[in-house]
């Protein structure tokens, strides 16, 4: 005699919102453990995934708490952020003729909007065990009021180091509470929880007639290294799938897998740990209203995340941890369906494969890779998939997506995004070297020493620099700051001097001429920031005359044409430092 929910206990608003979803009789799990719960048992339930469990407990805990009593009355645990989010949507669809409130809380998402659903009252919290703890840490989560306390997927909390976390949540609870514990196995670690923190449980091992292997169709490849990304299209190819997730063991691996699915013109996205988060959950929906049909994956969306009728999984890397490979594969074949896993296996995967194999207790079939024969057989239909799951915009070969974005920028740059408001070249483009007047400087220089001409001149490019006994200046005649570099030239010869030259000219030039009774340096120091070329004994003419208030004199310094000019104030108070500067770089 089947089951149906009616018998359960359930209440009327509930069921209702039960048929809506779908549902029409409970699964073993769900007749074996409500009514156990619903008389206020602690519940120890070993279930594989994909067996109807967060029913189990989303269906007596929404029947068993008032929505209008004050502070959370419910707690669910769960080791991921996208789990947390699929048991909290699950909540809201069973309570849509209900008025309890839910909220979800989980690292990577705001705060401020997590402090304000708990403030404005909850019936039922989700959450990541780090998250729960930092609330409760914070004031924000209140838990004198919860009665009751899910952990699900206890496994691979533990599995995931959440169990320390879990356990300090566990302390500040109420101890009068029903504590439900949900596990694909039960390791030492979960199983002394059990002991410490539950009164009494119950225990329901579900052995369901066909394990969840049993209805999945399993294949293994033997590829080399090098070409799994090859194989991986050509099985695509093969088996066209109506939906496909292929997992990776690294993060970088699934980011390297999904550009290259891309570059092959597939319509695919990632999902991993280094994810934002809104994108994950935007990407999950995606997936599941068929918006794209490939996705690549780590084992953070191994577990908890339901997807209907998914046809193919993929394990493009053989998983490190045996249950690994039973979670993932377990996203294919649910709920009775027939599915299909492949593993492209390498020379160093085979006896990772064979522990699998003792592990789920089944021989995995080794396949023969397609023919050229057999895919140029199914060419025809394998052209219509592609068509089917192509991108709409085809990247081009090779190109990232920070790297196409960047060209974009750069091929849509006008000519005078280079320069700054004045219509100067700006800092960053002088640095990445574009070519400005200190750059043609290179090319001639019209300086001269005690009025001996040293090289042929570009009247636009040269410059030259002068002290007026307040300070110093260099800047090119047309106003702009020189290149950072610094070289020196002898008076004779307008090639760049070595280390070893710079210190002896520095010993043997003599000390320039003053003009117009201004006392001079020996050298001449650069404003911060400022690009120059200083030549040994080199008198420096300020190319920019002004007229501003001296700070040691009170009055202004006359401005002066061409030979020299004055100081500002900021460059008086630079004094020392430029002249130190100029003793470091003559040797002194």
């Amino acid at each position: 005699m089947s089951i149906k929910f009616n018998d359960l206990g359930i209440s009327a608003p509930i069921l209702k919102a039960i048929e809506e979803m779908g549902f029409e009789q409970p699964t073993e799990v769900q007749s074996r453990a409500i009514p156990h719960i619903l008389e206020h048992k602690d519940l120890i339930v070993m279930s594989k995934t994909g067996s109807g469990k967060t029913a189990v407990f989303g269906v007596s805990m929404l029947q068993m708490t008032d929505p209008n009593e004050a502070g959370p009355q419910g707690l669910i645990l769960t080791p991921t952020r996208e789990l947390a989010v699929q048991v909290d949507s699950d909540l809201q669809k069973m309570a849509k003729h209900l008025t309890h409130k839910t909220a979800a809380v989980y690292g990577q998402h705001s705060m401020n909007i997590e402090v304000q659903a708990l403030t404005k009252g909850v019936t039922i919290v989700t959450g990541t065990p780090g998250r729960v703890f930092d609330h409760i840490q914070h004031g924000h989560l209140k838990t004198k009021q919860i009665r009751f306390l899910v952990l699900d997927e206890a496994d691979r909390m533990l599995d995931m180091g959440f169990i320390d976390q879990v356990v300090k949540i566990i302390k500040t609870l109420p101890r009068d509470r029903i504590t439900l514990l949900f596990s694909a196995t039960i390791p030492p670690e979960v199983k002394r929880i059990c002991t410490d923190y539950m009164k009494t449980p119950y225990t329901i091992e579900i052995e369901s007639p066909t394990k969840t292997v049993d209805t999945i169709r399993q294949l293994y490849y033997r590829v080399e290294p090098q070409e799994k990304q090859k194989w991986l299209n050509r099985l695509l190819l093969m088996e066209r799938p109506e939906s496909c997730m292929i997992f990776c063991n690294t993060k970088h691996a699934v980011d390297r897998v999904q550009r290259f699915l891309t570059q092959k013109g597939y319509a695919c996205q990632a999902l991993h740990g280094d994810i934002a988060q809104g994108r994950r959950l935007k990407t999950i929906e995606q997936f599941k209203s068929g918006e794209f049909r490939i996705l690549v994956a780590t084992d953070v969306a191994a577990r908890g995340i339901h997807i209907e009728d998914l046809s193919l999984v993929i394990n493009y890397d053989v998983p490190l941890d045996k249950d690994s490979y039973v979670h993932r594969i377990g996203r294919t074949g649910r709920a009775g369906n027939e599915g299909r896993a492949l593993s492209l296996v390498t020379s160093d995967d085979i006896m990772s494969l064979y522990e699998i194999e003792e592990h789920i207790n089944a021989m995995i079939e080794e396949g023969e890779l397609p023919s050229e024969e057999a895919f140029n057989a199914k060419r025809a239909e394998a052209d219509e998939w592609v068509k089917a799951n192509a991108l709409k915009v085809r990247p081009s070969q090779g190109a990232s997506e920070g790297g196409r974005q960047q060209a974009s920028q750069q091929r849509s740059r006008k000519p005078g995004d280079a320069e700054g408001r004045n219509g100067r070249p700006q800092a960053s483009d002088r640095n990445r070297g574009t070519k400005t007047a200190s750059d043609r400087n290179r090319q001639g220089n019209t300086l001269s020493h005690q009025g001996r001409p040293v090289s042929p001149v570009s009247d636009k490019a040269a410059y030259t620099k002068t002290t007026n006994g307040t300070g110093m200046r260099a800047s090119t005649s047309d106003g702009q700051a020189p290149r950072s570099d610094v070289q020196l030239r002898t008076p004779n010869s307008s090639s760049p001097q070595t280390n070893s030259q710079r210190r002896d000219s520095s010993r043997t030039v003599p000390s320039p001429t003053p003009r117009d009774g201004q006392p001079t340096s020996t050298g001449a120091a650069r404003a911060p920031g400022a690009h120059r070329v200083v030549r040994a004994s080199q008198p420096v003419v300020d190319a920019q005359p002004s007229s501003k208030p001296s700070l040691r004199t009170g009055g202004s310094i006359p401005a002066e044409t061409g030979s020299s000019a004055s100081g500002t104030a900021s460059q008086n108070s630079k004094k020392s430092f430029f002249r130190k500067m100029v003793d470091r770089l003559l040797g002194k």
